[in-house]
């Protein structure tokens, strides 16, 4: 009797012990996900599912990190491990249509928001709307062609902004070499920096802060006269989506001289703690700052606020107002104008963040207007810009990038718009109505203009250069220099066309071939599918004409997509 209730009583110490094991897991999981450390918080998290394979609360908890770190292959796979007939929190269904959406997956993202309007039917119906918007968009032609930049990295560069002329920006890359002085004040080697383009040495320099430290600045806004800067302060991770990031950020005001150089610095007086501000833009001359600040008294997660200067202070931020801000986030605000060019993951879009544009109008903001596609895409889009000649730059997650987040450029498409000399030798995206309609009546010429030349050596590179644009490309990096030198004639060249039309890169690209037509007209219609993987191309070879998805510059994305269009019923199509 004695060794049974000892037994007993060991069982019971081993299953508290178990018990307090665990809830210590789960409260590490908590704060590591409150700190923005998602990865940390899904390794404490399946931890604690070894010991508790069915508890549905964590298997949610792991899918919502994996949302918020921009995981959304993972995060759907466990969204997808929850049983069907079991009840959730309504958050967690949110984030789950939310992710389905962001996929392209219209049609499953609105049967989880009607489960989520059980709770919450008003919010609901918005987002059921945004994909019935979503679908009916990708649908027709884009507004805005769209071209990656050449300057990005494989790592993440975003917020590209202007001093004066000259592009600024921020990026993880680490193929700007320091100096050894450099490197002894900047020692935390993944952190992010930013960048000055010096066109008297034709070069990117380090933007600094008085002491010399370079890590964790940026994003930047500088006044129209370039004397004053704005600039954002955040230990925030190349691996996580940026628009999600749980790191603290704050604001800081400069002083630039006449060489682009910070002589003092100082906090926005109107930081505060436990929240953050992760953008802002100066407006005007510097008198006015617009920002994006998650702080108390707002309409949601983030809202866009503004401030002005007077007499050397800056006056109590006043929040921009519900036509503007949401229950959810707008961050990145813009003035161009009496324009504000903003992102919001809220405001009827394609996916995660969409670029708006709202007017002034008597004092009062008018509805904000979705860019449309192009500018937009399934994908985060955010930190709209514009240079003087009011081209758009915006950064972009999207599909067809070198790293996680990469620097565009896009321009507004207009209708029956000819196309240009410069892009003669280069396929035209068509619209599939179109492609039907010629396909009867075309000519088979294997010297086509519309063939394409696939290497470096073969591509006519003097078609590929910008007409008056302010960008720049940098070369192959060279570890015997210090810093890396750009291209002199600041071309497009090697650039990546993703919208409406394409500019092929220097460099082996691939595309996928949906079907090869002679005489007979097929159906193009059920090809509309796959508009949402890429750009539709036709191409004469071999006496017929290629109907080609594309393009894909890695071999493994062409793979990937390959699969998705083979499990659309494309069975026959193959990656040229």
């Amino acid at each position: 009797m004695f060794k049974k209730t000892q037994i007993i009583y060991c069982a019971i110490l081993l299953l508290g012990s178990f018990s307090i094991t665990g809830q210590k897991l789960l409260k590490k999981a908590e704060m590591q996900m409150e700190n923005g450390d998602f990865h940390l918080a899904v390794e404490s998290l399946k931890n604690y599912l070894k010991s508790n394979p069915d508890d549905v609360v964590t298997i949610s908890k792991i899918a919502d990190a994996y949302s918020m770190s921009g995981e959304l292959t993972e995060a759907i796979h466990w969204y997808e491990t929850i049983p069907g007939n079991t009840l959730v929190d309504p958050v967690t269904l949110k984030r789950h249509g939310d992710v389905l959406k962001k996929l392209g997956r219209y049609k499953e993202a609105i049967v989880v928001y009607q489960k989520y309007r059980l709770y919450k039917p008003n919010e609901a119906d918005h987002f059921i709307g945004s994909c019935e918007f979503a679908i009916s968009t990708l649908s027709g032609e884009p507004t805005f062609e769209t071209f990656v930049m050449p300057s990005n990295s494989n790592s993440s560069d975003f917020g590209l902004t202007f001093y004066h002329s000259l592009p600024v920006f921020s990026s993880f890359r680490n193929d700007i070499l320091m100096t050894e002085s450099e490197k002894l004040i900047n020692t935390e080697e993944t952190a992010h920096r930013s960048f000055l383009y010096n066109a008297e040495k034709n070069r990117l320099g380090f933007i600094k802060a008085m002491d010399g430290s370079m890590n964790h600045i940026g994003p930047l806004s500088f006044s129209s006269n370039g004397l004053r800067c704005a600039l954002i302060e955040s230990k925030i991770e190349d691996r996580y989506a940026f628009v999600t990031t749980g790191k603290m950020s704050s604001l800081h005001i400069a002083i630039v001289n006449e060489k682009g150089e910070i002589t003092s610095t100082r906090p926005f007086q109107y930081n505060e703690v436990g929240s953050s501000i992760n953008s802002a833009n100066l407006a005007f001359d510097g008198t006015a700052i617009y920002f994006s600040s998650d702080r108390k008294g707002g309409f949601g997660g983030f809202d866009i606020y503004v401030s002005y200067l007077d007499n050397g202070e800056w006056s109590l931020p006043m929040n921009l107002g519900d036509e503007i801000n949401s229950q959810e986030n707008e961050i990145t605000p813009f003035l161009k104008g009496n324009e504000l060019y903003f992102a919001s993951d809220y405001h009827t879009g394609l996916g995660g963040y969409d670029i708006f544009k709202s007017e002034v109008i008597n004092g009062i903001w008018t509805n904000p207007k979705n860019l449309g596609l192009g500018a937009n895409s399934l994908s985060d889009d955010y930190s709209p810009t514009f240079n003087s000649m009011g081209e758009l730059y915006f950064t972009s997650d999207r599909l067809g990038g070198k790293g996680k987040n990469d620097i565009y450029k896009s321009r507004k498409l207009m209708q029956e718009e000819p196309i240009s000399e410069e892009f003669a030798s280069i396929p035209q995206a068509v619209s599939l109505d179109a492609l039907a309609d010629e396909t009867q009546k075309h000519t088979v010429n294997a010297d086509a203009a519309t063939m394409v030349t696939y290497k470096e050596s073969e591509l006519n590179t003097e078609t590929a250069k910008a007409n008056n644009s302010t960008i720049f490309k940098l070369p192959e990096f060279d570890v015997t220099k210090v810093g890396s030198n750009a291209m002199e004639d600041m071309s497009l060249e090697g650039a990546h066309r993703i919208g409406f039309s394409e500019q092929i890169p220097s460099t082996e690209v691939f595309f996928i071939q949906l079907a090869s037509v002679s005489k007979v007209k097929p159906n193009f219609d059920r090809f509309k599918i796959l508009i949402k993987y890429g750009n539709i191309y036709k191409m004469s070879a071999n006496n017929s004409l290629k109907v080609r998805l594309g393009y894909f510059t890695d071999r493994k994305e062409a793979e990937d997509i390959l699969a998705k269009v083979r499990a659309s019923g494309f069975k026959d199509s193959f990656i040229t």
